[in-house]
C-alpha cells in the first residue's frame, strides 16, 4: 500500500503503462528516431530552415543600420517640418509669446500635429499688446547701425576746448 495519495496515484498509472507496454514491445513500423526517443530534433535548427536563411550576417548589420538611418532622417524631418508648421503659422509666427508656448507644447506633446498646436496656442495664448515685433526690431537695429557710423565733418573753428581740456588732463597723468 502507498504511503501517500501522490504515490497512490504513481503507482496506478505506472501500472497501467506496464501492461500496454508488454503488449506492444516492439516498435511500429512507421515510427522515426524522434518519436522513440522523444527528442523533436538532434541539433539545434530553427523551424524556418538555417539559420542563416540566405542572408550573411555582414549583410543582415548593412541592412539593420541602413533602416536606421533611413528611420531617422525620416523622423528628423517630419519633426522639422511639425515645428515650422507650429511656429510659421499665422497669428503665432512674429508673436514671441505664443511662439514660446508654441515651441513648449510641441515638445511637451509629440502627438499633436503642427496645426493643432498652431491653432491650440492662437485660441489659448493672448497676442502681444499692440507690439509689432518685427517693425521694433527694425527700428532698433537702424538706430543702432547711425551710431556706427562716422558724423559729419566738424567745422576747423568749431570750439573744441572741452576736447583739449580732456587730452590735458590725461597728458598731466602720465
Amino acid at each position: 500500500m502507498a504511503s501517500s495519495m501522490l504515490a497512490a496515484i504513481r503507482e496506478a498509472t505506472l501500472a497501467d503503462a506496464d501492461t500496454v507496454l508488454d503488449e506492444d514491445e516492439t516498435r511500429r513500423a512507421g515510427a522515426s528516431s524522434t518519436q522513440e526517443d522523444g527528442a523533436m530534433s538532434k541539433d539545434d535548427t530553427p523551424a524556418g530552415g538555417a539559420k542563416n536563411a540566405g542572408i550573411s550576417q555582414a549583410e543582415h548589420d548593412a541592412a539593420v543600420a541602413a533602416s536606421r538611418a533611413e528611420g531617422k532622417d525620416e523622423g528628423a524631418r517630419e519633426a522639422t517640418s511639425r515645428l515650422v508648421t507650429a511656429l510659421g503659422a499665422e497669428g503665432v509666427k512674429g508673436d514671441p509669446g505664443r511662439m514660446s508656448a508654441a515651441l513648449d507644447l510641441a515638445e511637451k506633446s509629440p502627438g499633436m500635429s503642427g496645426e493643432d498646436v498652431a491653432a491650440f496656442v492662437t485660441a489659448n495664448v493672448a497676442a502681444a499688446a499692440g507690439q509689432k515685433p518685427a517693425a521694433d526690431y527694425e527700428t532698433k537695429r537702424l538706430a543702432a547701425a547711425g551710431l556706427a557710423q562716422p558724423g559729419p565733418r566738424r567745422e576747423p573753428g568749431a570750439d573744441r576746448s572741452v576736447l583739449s581740456a580732456a587730452v590735458e588732463r590725461t597728458n598731466k597723468r602720465r
